[in-house]
């Protein structure tokens, strides 16, 4: 099912894609069902990572912000290659990490092409 949201995803890879981007909307509205399409129909090879689910993915965040150790170190875990020119990223579920999020910031600043997308729920509230 094709959605506005799919073609302002669309505008980004157009117009911004060196930029990463953060989708943040309520749980179960199909925010990471929207984002697969996306990737895997507009890109070479997709890399998605679930945060919640991924401690050792979370703790390479909690060692280093700077987004040339953060892939290396993701494709050593993951034992395969990112493409920083073919290979989009998806890190799903982003809320469970703030230094994924302040990471952000570096991937923005990088020189690099990177293709970083994000998704996440409550990313301003702390349920306890």
């Amino acid at each position: 099912m094709r959605r506005k949201f799919y073609n302002d995803l669309m505008t980004w890879k157009e117009n911004n894609i060196d930029k990463p981007l953060m989708v943040i909307g309520a749980r179960q509205i199909g925010k990471t069902y929207i984002i697969k399409k996306f990737c895997e129909e507009n890109f070479q090879d997709f890399v998605e990572i679930n945060l919640d689910s991924s401690e050792a993915i979370r703790k390479i965040f909690e060692e280093t912000i700077e987004p040339e150790e953060i892939i290396k170190r993701i494709e050593i875990r993951l034992d395969r290659k990112i493409s920083i020119e073919n290979t989009i990223i998806f890190f799903d579920e982003v809320q469970v990490s703030e230094r994924a999020i302040t990471s952000l910031k570096y991937f923005c600043e990088s020189k690099k092409p990177y293709k970083i997308i994000c998704a996440g729920s409550l990313l301003r509230s702390e349920i306890k």
